[in-house]
């Protein structure tokens, strides 16, 4: 007989806890600035094909980086490795986007490092929870991030520079998020 599991069961465990409060928060981070970069694409200066081409060369080298550093290191440090990276592109785009030459290198820094945060925290499920776990942590984390990122449209459409800035502050939730999480070893 298989025991149905609830998220009460989780909320019983404080560990188990902090690592869905920690898991719901990076989904919503995450979920919302990979559609605000998609979203705020076609504001982006220069040709809005060739700034597509380098989002999607972007993601590609995203998910090829998130497979080498969750190879090697933990979701902590690939979550950080991340956010460096995505900040990094943010803060260029929010003081030299008037250089055309140099925004595909900022929208390609903020697409790879917030691709890898979105990627590793998709992953991360798995290891914050023991199995039986999983499936209703994911449907926990997946709600909230779809909640969140239903916004991120709206905030696309703000004028410059307030996404931007809002996407740097996500990224900071990001950070500090990953300081409360406790992967769980079977």
């Amino acid at each position: 007989m298989v025991k149905m599991v609830s998220w009460r069961d989780i909320w019983a465990d404080p560990l188990l806890k902090r690592n869905l409060w920690a898991g719901a928060l990076l989904y919503s981070e995450a979920s919302f600035n990979i559609y605000l970069l998609g979203f705020y694409l076609k504001y982006f200066p220069g040709n809005i094909y060739v700034n597509s081409v380098y989002s999607a060369c972007s993601d590609l080298t995203a998910f090829i980086l998130t497979g080498i550093f969750l190879h090697f290191t933990s979701i902590k440090t690939c979550i950080r490795i991340g956010s460096f990276l995505a900040a990094t592109g943010g803060l260029l785009y929010l003081f030299m986007s008037s250089n055309i030459s140099l925004v595909p290198i900022m929208l390609s820094m903020s697409r790879v490092g917030q691709a890898m945060i979105y990627n590793t925290t998709i992953i991360a499920v798995n290891r914050l929870f023991p199995t039986v776990y999983v499936s209703t942590a994911y449907g926990v984390v997946n709600f909230c991030g779809h909640l969140y990122a239903c916004l991120a449209p709206f905030v696309a459409e703000v004028k410059n520079p307030y996404p931007f800035i809002m996407f740097i502050a996500m990224i900071g939730v990001a950070i500090f998020t990953s300081f409360m999480l406790t992967e769980f070893s079977e």
